[in-house]
């Protein structure tokens, strides 16, 4: 009867769990297959934004990027990390491979698509490119704060020997001056007349446009600042071919 009775406590308390023993014991738990690291992989910032999303097809096509803004980029078959790219003063980023890529006037997923189109010419068979909005320069918000979209409607335009004519967006309280609105057009082209480039600005006091003449090249060669004027919103900018003399 002991021999019956003792064998029937040791198969009791060999059945106790063993949480009973140690309230801080707990079994192994199983891993669950989709489970993801906080940090995404093949980047070392978790708050990049590119790094958070995988498809181009749901980069953001409704804001324009402009001079200022930075901006995430991640090339997914480059397999290194999300990069932080600020657009400069002439509207670039500058991207891995193909160095000045313009931005500015763009939105993210036009710049990933040239971007894709560029790199499958000569680097990757397939490329997706991500680019996303890091950050908006504060001037931006309290502009969209004070109601009237802060200077949305301000522009310049740009005719003649730069590597973009064009027009372009002037930001809330932008100090642009001339060379830098040369720079944002991507720079003189190898024949600008830069010893003789002309504002054309609409004064409302006068019925005629004035015909403001600049010699630009002493500003950025000789660093001639106090001669770096003001550019204005309507201001167009004509940069003439220099004569060549064989």
């Amino acid at each position: 009867m002991k021999a019956t009775t003792l064998l029937f406590l040791l198969t009791l308390f060999s059945s106790v769990p063993a949480w009973s023993q140690d309230p801080k014991f707990r079994d192994a738990q199983p891993q669950r297959s989709g489970a993801t690291s906080a940090v995404p992989q093949g980047t070392d910032d978790s708050n990049a934004a590119a790094s958070r999303i995988s498809s181009m097809e749901a980069l953001d096509d409704s804001i324009p990027l402009r001079v200022g803004y930075r901006v995430s980029l991640r090339i997914v078959e480059d397999k290194e990390k999300t990069l932080s790219l600020l657009v400069q003063d002439s509207g670039d980023i500058v991207a891995p491979h193909l160095g000045l890529v313009r931005a500015a006037g763009q939105t993210c997923k036009k710049v990933a698509y040239y971007m894709k189109r560029e790199l499958e010419k000569q680097y990757f068979q397939q490329a997706t490119v991500i680019v996303s909005i890091e950050a908006i320069p504060r001037s931006n918000f309290t502009a969209s704060a004070n109601g009237g979209g802060g200077g949305a409607e301000d522009f310049f335009t740009v005719f003649g020997q730069v590597a973009r004519q064009g027009k372009y967006e002037m930001l809330p309280d932008e100090e642009l001056t001339i060379s830098h609105a040369i720079l944002r057009a991507g720079g003189f082209a190898p024949f600008a007349q830069t010893k003789d480039v002309r504002i054309i600005r609409k004064v409302k006091t006068q019925e005629k446009p004035v015909e403001i003449r600049i010699n630009v090249d002493e500003i950025m060669t000789m660093g001639r600042l106090h001669k770096d004027i003001a550019v204005r919103p309507n201001d167009v900018i004509v940069v003439k071919e220099k004569w060549l003399n064989f």
